[in-house]
């Protein structure tokens, strides 16, 4: 058992200062209260506010990407007119051949003994690649004898002006179709860009 004796009269006890140990500890645990609910709302008010710029910023890109792709879409298009542009002007100027000249070429240089179905020749954008476009002289039918259209090939790649024009002719087909009769097809094509 204990017993605590108080010696001290009412008028002599000591002072123990402005502030006691248990006001400081619930005034540090209020004041760290304090600081942890100001930080959590600053940082919900921050995240509002970011969410709120987002939203603004995704309403905003909703609004201008059908303008940009329209931009992008008019870019490309203004980019591949120029192309053509100045790949024509190029002929235009005597950089290549004019048309007349190579169709006259490919008329010199056929036998007799073949006639076209078609006959293709000028600028064609590659499926594959939009970007990128190719001279093409293209021409199918029929030939009398075997060999007609591997001497036409022989003599197109020859001619300056059609190699000029879409490089190398290849024979891409050749059949019997019946008797002496055969099909063929030739291509030559030919980089717009490429050397000559």
């Amino acid at each position: 058992m204990s017993l605590q004796v108080n010696l001290l009269n009412k008028t002599e006890r000591r002072y123990q200062g402005i502030v006691s140990m248990k006001v400081m500890v619930l005034g540090s645990v209020g004041v760290l209260v304090g600081v942890t609910v100001l930080v959590l709302s600053l940082a919900g008010i921050s995240k509002m506010t970011l969410n709120a710029n987002l939203d603004r910023a995704q309403r905003e890109w909703d609004r201008l990407d059908p303008l940009a792709t329209a931009v992008r879409d008019s870019g490309y298009a203004a980019t591949e007119n120029q192309k053509t542009l100045a790949t024509l002007e190029g002929w235009a100027k005597g950089g290549r051949a004019p048309m007349y000249t190579v169709l006259r070429a490919v008329q010199s240089e056929i036998p007799p003994q073949m006639q076209f179905n078609t006959l293709f020749a000028g600028i064609r954008e590659d499926e594959t690649s939009p970007r990128e476009s190719y001279y093409i002289l293209r021409m199918n039918g029929r030939a009398l004898g075997e060999l007609v259209a591997v001497e036409a090939k022989r003599k197109l790649n020859a001619n300056a002006e059609v190699r000029g024009f879409c490089g190398e002719v290849r024979l891409i087909s050749s059949q019997r179709e019946a008797g002496d009769s055969w099909t063929f097809a030739l291509e030559g094509q030919r980089q717009t860009g490429g050397a000559r």
